[in-house]
Formats: structure tokens, sequence, C-alpha cells
């Protein structure tokens, strides 16, 4: 009488390489599609930001006697701390996802946040105020900016005050606010495709207008819907 002995195969060598190849393959396709969630919930988050400065500026206005607030004062205070009492929220200066360090001046990678030297942006409580979005300002031929024609900051603009928000002539093309990087204002010599606007993986930028609108735009789309108006 034969006994029969079932033979086990195993894997081949060349099996469970193609098995470990599908796998990691599989892997990155997820790393992939969570990472683009996360971003994508991030490009949300930072529009909402955006938003919210955008209503505060407002709301500034109309306690000011309808002037929009300077990008800093004469004594070195800036835009964050001139606005807080409408917003008292750090986080909301601060795009989701920005690591808890200062941007690098070198690689303008926009992955931190502005940290001013001399403590210029404080909350009443003393506790610095970060924040990486740029505010349009900086240079006279600016539509929202409190220095002069001569680059001399206008008497105004010791109490934080910049120009009246009258004076906006075409709202919806005209930039309040972009996500920053590497600079903390957008200025006159500023390009669509500056490193002082910070662009995520798609190769484009949220941006406040003043109608109050957000915008999510390329360098090109940019250049149409704004640069291009002002010259």
């Amino acid at each position: 009488m034969k006994t029969h002995i079932k033979s086990l195969r195993g894997f081949t060598l060349v099996e469970m390489l193609v098995t470990i190849t599908i796998i990691v393959v599989l892997a990155a396709l997820s790393f992939i599609g969570i990472g683009r969630a996360r971003e994508a919930a991030q490009r949300s988050g930072s529009a909402a930001n955006l938003r919210q400065i955008g209503v505060t500026m407002i709301a500034f206005s109309a306690d000011n006697s309808g002037f929009l607030p300077a990008t800093r004062k004469s004594n070195g205070v800036y835009w964050p701390e001139i606005i807080w009492p409408g917003m008292e929220s750090i986080p909301l200066f601060v795009r989701p996802g920005t690591k808890d360090r200062p941007i690098s001046t070198t690689k303008n990678d926009g992955d931190g946040y502005f940290a001013m030297p001399d403590n210029a942006a404080m909350t009443p409580q003393k506790i610095p105020i970060r924040w990486n979005y740029v505010i349009n300002g900086g240079a006279a031929n600016l539509p929202f900016s409190e220095v002069a024609a001569t680059d001399a900051l206008a008497s105004s603009a010791a109490r934080g005050l910049s120009r009246p928000l009258m004076q906006i002539e075409d709202p919806s093309r005209t930039i309040m606010f972009a996500e920053g990087n590497g600079a903390f204002w957008i200025n006159a010599e500023s390009k669509p495709n500056s490193n002082r606007i910070r662009k995520w993986s798609n190769g484009k930028s949220n941006i406040l207008w003043f109608d109050g609108s957000v915008r999510m735009l390329s360098p090109k789309e940019l250049r149409t819907e704004h640069f291009s108006a002002k010259k």
C-alpha cells in the first residue's frame, strides 16, 4: 500500500518580489492620496482664515472713521497687533499646517511664520503674534498703503491708520491679503511669481480681495486679475 504525501509549494523569489512591489505601490498611492487630502483641507482652512481677516479689516474701518489699518505704526507695531481687538485668535494669523518655526529667509519655502526681532506684534498679554499672510501695502503706488509718495510714513500711520476704504476703486481686482512666503507684505516691486506669495503644490495661492472673495490663482491668473489692472 502506497502512502501519498502532498507536497507543499511555497512562493518563489520572483513571486515574493512582485507581491512586495505591489504592496509598496499601493502604500505609496495611499500616502499620496492622504497627502493631497490633507493639503486640500489646509487650503480650505487658509481661505477661511483670510475671510475672517477680511471681515476684521472692514470692521476696523467702520470703527475708525472709514480708515483701513496701516501695515505698521511709526513706532514699529505691525498690522496683526493693530487689528488684534477684532480677531483675538493667534491661529487665524497662521496658515494651517505651518510648522512652529520662523520662515527661513534663505529658503523662502513658506513653511513657518514671520518672527519680528523686536516683537513687533504682541497681544495685550504680551504674547507674540505669529503670522504668515502678506498684506497689500508698503509702497506709495499701491492702493492699500500708508506710505506717502516720498516713501515716508504718513502722519495717520502713527495711529495705525492707512487710507480710507472708499479710496479702493476696484475691490474685485484689488488684493487685500495673500498667503505669505518670506516677506510680510506685497510691495510695489513684487511680481505674481514673487517669493513673497506662497504657492501650494498645485502652483496656486489663496488671495483675499477687497470685495470679500477668496480666489485660488496661479501666478499667470494673478497677473491677469490684479497686476495688469495696475499698469
